[in-house]
């Protein structure tokens, strides 16, 4: 075992160590829960859509080999370490890239722009680089408060944005309360609920700031015409309209962005901002965006083009391999597979939740973006751990722990997906057993 991590990225040094030093000086808390689960190992090797533990779950055991269904929230939408991206990022290295500089114009920065513009519904032509999806967050809400003068937000229960400052106060009280970070201004409401988002929406109010499909939340599916009604709620008050993409965007449904089509075929909403992460670092290089309509732009940068600035964001070498990310990803060839594949998922998700109905209430979702939601907490914990021992990783959703969110990459294929689901199903057979 070579014990030089400058020589030697995966496996410099054994498991038990290497947890023992996370333990101690990143976070010791984080260590005991997955010690407690049964889950104390480390990821190693990782290509596609699989990865390997660096060792076993017991000391002696062979590694933990795992179909990634997890996809970190579609930061792996391409899957671990794509050949086309890991190619994409040496050519920029090897052409010159490097950082780059925020406070000077960019060529990667105007390119990415460019094409996201060209992909974006609607006239939103306009994109604000960041790092992160809560910084993204945190822009949007920032620029609607500068363009309506006003303070307020409504976003939904069960909602995530991220853990940043405006991100944050549009989450649970479960991330926000422990931080003392709650202002009157920023209040929930339930997701789907139109008579509450009509009453909430008055002339204070900012922003409506809603993911199209809540992830955390239990992959809710809105009710059809939804986001028509938020629309024109939205126009009627002055109200600036923010879709959250981060991880039903990008192809996710099977259709380019959920908000447009990838929801409900014949209803295509154009917000006022659409914001994008995760996915848009191709699993490769951190990477978000902000866009909005150029009407915006006016009431923000107005007095000051350098009012709001992002030292890494956008980055000269993360522009150049997003642009990649976005050429293979709006291929229509492209989303056609995620829509197959997306079919076939759902078939045997629902397949699944039917033969196995004394434990699982429901599946739902869109294109690769599922839930399955058992009837219990208790059973989904166990339901969760019980099918990652199987070989597939997948989590709960933290505001709606009875349910699974399972998001294969994008590029799975259809003997995986058969895989993937006789391991979930193997998985829950055993949650039955133990009962």
């Amino acid at each position: 075992m070579n014990n030089n991590p400058h020589k030697k990225f995966i496996g410099s040094l054994p498991q038990k160590e290497l947890l023992k030093l996370y333990s101690k000086h990143v976070n010791g808390p984080k260590v005991r829960m997955f010690k407690g689960f049964g889950l104390g190992v480390i990821p190693g090797e990782r290509d596609g859509i699989r990865l390997k533990t660096l060792e076993g779950l017991k000391p002696g055991t062979p590694p933990l080999e795992l179909l990634n269904c997890r996809s970190s929230g579609g930061v792996f939408n391409l899957g671990h370490r794509n050949p086309k991206i890991i190619q994409r990022l040496k050519d920029a290295l090897d052409g010159g890239l490097d950082l780059g500089d925020h406070l000077l114009l960019s060529e990667w920065r105007a390119l990415l722009g460019k094409k996201l513009a060209d992909l974006m519904p609607g006239d939103i032509t306009k994109t604000t680089f960041g790092v992160s999806g809560g910084e993204a967050i945190d822009t949007a809400i920032k620029f609607s408060r500068a363009y309506t003068k006003r303070k307020g937000c409504i976003s939904a229960v069960g909602g995530y944005h991220g853990h940043t400052g405006y991100a944050l106060l549009t989450g649970d009280p479960d991330f926000k309360d422990p931080f003392l970070w709650n202002f009157p201004e920023f209040k929930q409401i339930p997701y789907g609920d139109i008579d509450a988002m009509r009453k909430a929406v008055t002339e204070d109010i900012a922003c409506v700031i809603l993911e199209t499909i809540p992830a955390s939340g239990g992959v809710l599916i809105a009710p059809e015409g939804y986001y028509a009604e938020v629309r024109e709620i939205c126009d009627d008050k002055g109200v600036m309209m923010i879709n959250d993409e981060v991880q039903a965007g990008l192809g996710r449904t099977g259709v380019f962005w959920a908000i447009y089509g990838g929801l409900y075929p014949n209803e295509k909403v154009v917000p006022d901002f659409i914001v994008c992460g995760k996915g848009m670092s191709s699993g490769v290089y951190p990477l978000s965006t902000c866009s909005y309509k150029p009407f915006i732009e006016k009431a923000v940068y107005k007095e000051d083009p350098f009012i709001h600035i992002s030292t890494t964001g956008g980055s000269d070498l993360g522009c150049a391999i997003a642009f990649e990310m976005l050429e293979i990803q709006s291929d229509p060839k492209f989303l056609d597979h995620v829509k197959e594949m997306g079919i076939l998922f759902g078939k045997g998700l629902e397949e699944i939740a039917e033969d196995l109905s004394d434990l699982i209430k429901e599946a739902r979702g869109r294109g690769l973006m599922w839930g399955l939601e058992f009837h219990n907490e208790d059973d989904s914990q166990l339901g969760m751990l019980s099918i990652i021992k199987e070989g597939v990783l997948l989590n709960y959703c933290a505001n709606k722990k009875d349910t699974h969110i399972i998001m294969p990459p994008l590029i799975v294929k259809k003997e995986e997906i058969e895989e993937i689901l006789t391991r979930i199903r193997l998985g829950i057979l055993n949650l039955k057993k133990i009962k």
